[in-house]
């Protein structure tokens, strides 16, 4: 019997460690070509929510009704489509007050809002900030880029506004890589000062994240012909300013969360092995790393770098977070999670998140999925004399809760 592990898991208060709330009110005073394409938030019907399993579209019914009020028969009434979207738009724009009810519901006690906090979030107690940093790595003409995809189009874009917005509010105008350096710390040491509890990293949108390391006595040249439009240079440029972010990652104790998860047809790009070199470096090899939607669908590669860091002083970390959440069944992710959990050492960095871009609805979704996955992982290591319940029940608490306030220093 386990029935004291169900009613543990259930009665965890979360912590959802790769959350983003409010993200396409973020963009809404953007120019709309300054838009990362993925940020909208519009009402759907479950069936059109992206919840392919029965499963799925129940958790959708469900966080209809107790988050927006509304009943499985007028979702299903075409009638009264309209004013379920006026409502809908309603309490999506006051995120304000309606965060504090999609935690409640969910069963949240803190999320921790990755890459982009919407002006309604700011100085919610329960609210913890995660930067992008990728406006820092691309300061000049980034249209050899742009070819690849429209997401990398739009994130480039995003990032030329963010970037120039950063510099206003900084003061910067000067163009000599020694002040470009002075600038990109001195926005990081801004970010630590005012309660970010790590960094984060997009770059796999835009670019391989295979990162070589570059001695800083290039920079200068580098920047210089990177100015004038020289790609190599522009590339190696940004290398060095990554593993210069991560090194200051590891000054401020700050874990870097890396989006790895496969996004378009260039598989490269994500693939978190791209990070190994990191891992065994001296300086870079005492980072926290932590490999978003659990690096999707390379989930051996991400086992064998957590693997990995566990042997070298480094530490890197798993979330399960994203696709893997709110479009998955929890019996699905609770066999990646079991294979996961059959090594003990794994235990202590496994996190959970709901990582959706697509509105507040996903993160209950996600709790639900997420509660019922480590459930299903744990207890048929029970049913098979791996572990027994009482050892399953402090797994739980680690993957829901604990780990996240170890790596994120709550």
């Amino acid at each position: 019997m386990t029935n004291n592990l169900r009613e543990l898991i259930d009665g965890i208060k979360l912590i959802d460690q790769h959350a983003n709330p409010g993200f396409a009110g973020y963009f809404e005073d953007f120019p709309p070509e300054n838009r990362i394409i993925l940020a909208t938030d519009s009402y759907r019907t479950p069936e059109n929510s992206g919840a392919d399993f029965p499963y799925l579209r129940e958790a959708h019914y469900e966080a209809y009704e107790k988050l927006y009020g509304f009943s499985r028969e007028d979702i299903n009434n075409p009638a009264k489509q309209d004013a379920l979207v006026i409502e809908y738009d309603r309490q999506r724009n006051n995120l304000k007050y309606f965060i504090d009810k999609v935690m409640d519901a969910a069963n949240v006690e803190l999320l921790i809002v990755e890459s982009f906090l919407n002006y309604d979030l700011m100085n919610k107690p329960q609210i913890k900030f995660i930067p992008a940093i990728d406006p820092l790595l691309f300061p000049f003409d980034n249209t050899y880029l742009t070819n690849r995809s429209p997401l990398t189009t739009s994130c480039l874009a995003a990032f030329d506004h963010m970037l120039n917005r950063i510099k206003v509010k900084n003061n910067y105008s000067s163009k000599n890589f020694t002040e470009y350096f002075e600038f990109v710390d001195r926005v990081l040491d801004n970010y630590a000062k005012k309660g970010a509890v790590g960094f984060s990293f997009f770059t796999a949108f835009v670019r391989n994240t295979y990162c070589e390391k570059v001695l800083p006595s290039e920079c200068l040249r580098l920047f210089e012909r990177a100015k004038k439009g020289e790609s190599t240079a522009y590339k190696r440029l940004q290398d060095f300013l990554i593993w210069h972010i991560m090194r200051k990652s590891v000054e401020y104790n700050l874990p870097v969360q890396w989006h790895l998860a496969l996004s378009d047809p260039h598989i490269s790009c994500f693939d978190c092995l791209n990070l190994s070199e990191m891992i065994c470096d001296p300086i870079v090899g005492k980072a926290k790393i932590v490999i978003l939607n659990g690096g999707y669908p390379r989930f051996d590669n991400t086992e064998l770098l957590a693997l990995a860091g566990g042997i070298m002083p480094n530490d890197v970390y798993i979330d399960i977070s994203g696709c893997i959440m709110f479009m998955n069944h929890p019996r699905i992710l609770a066999g990646t999670l079991r294979k996961w959990l059959e090594k003990p050492i794994l235990w202590n960095k496994i996190m959970y998140g709901s990582g959706s871009l697509r509105g507040e609805r996903d993160i209950y979704v996600s709790s639900k999925v997420g509660r019922d996955a480590v459930y299903f992982a744990l207890t048929s290591m029970i049913d098979d004399d791996i572990i027994d319940e009482n050892t399953a029940m402090v797994i739980a608490r680690k993957i829901l809760k604990e780990n996240a306030k170890k790596v994120y220093n709550l």
